[in-house]
């Protein structure tokens, strides 16, 4: 983990590709084969182009953790694509992913509920494959964080 001052004095943690990818269970190849086509573009990163390192924030490692999870229970990230894109489209990038409870997945979309509200990042069918609960998920991260500057 790093840090940097953002343009208005904050001081801002970032996460290096070898970090992200330990602390989300993915690795580093799949983190950057995620990067290349645009499945999760960084949020840490002003600019981006050759030579530039990824800088992922909390939010970008929170995501690939939970693309990680779709993983293991043989959702394909391919599939889930038009999701993300559409979720990174709306301006807000990863960071909406905080203030959601739950995401679930019928294998194609992406769908994420807060207290009751269903919100469906593509049109179509309703049908649910997987649930995974965000609150978990964070706490996990928030562990494995914790070992690794334990650890270091």
């Amino acid at each position: 983990m790093r840090t940097k001052k953002d343009t208005k004095k904050t001081t801002i943690e970032w996460y290096s590709t070898k970090e992200a990818a330990k602390l989300s269970g993915l690795t580093s190849d799949m983190v950057n084969y995620l990067c290349r086509y645009s499945i999760i573009i960084p949020c840490g990163n002003k600019k981006s182009g050759r030579g530039k390192a990824r800088e992922f924030l909390f939010c970008d490692v929170l995501l690939l953790r939970v693309i990680a999870k779709l993983l293991n229970n043989g959702i394909s990230v391919l599939r889930l694509r038009k999701s993300l894109v559409a979720l990174q489209k709306r301006g807000k990038n990863t960071e909406d992913i905080l203030s959601k409870k739950y995401v679930s997945t019928d294998g194609k979309r992406l769908y994420f509920k807060n207290d009751g509200v269903l919100e469906i990042f593509n049109s179509g069918q309703t049908a649910f494959a997987f649930v995974l609960e965000l609150s978990s998920i964070r706490k996990e991260l928030y562990n494995k964080i914790k070992q690794t500057r334990k650890s270091a």
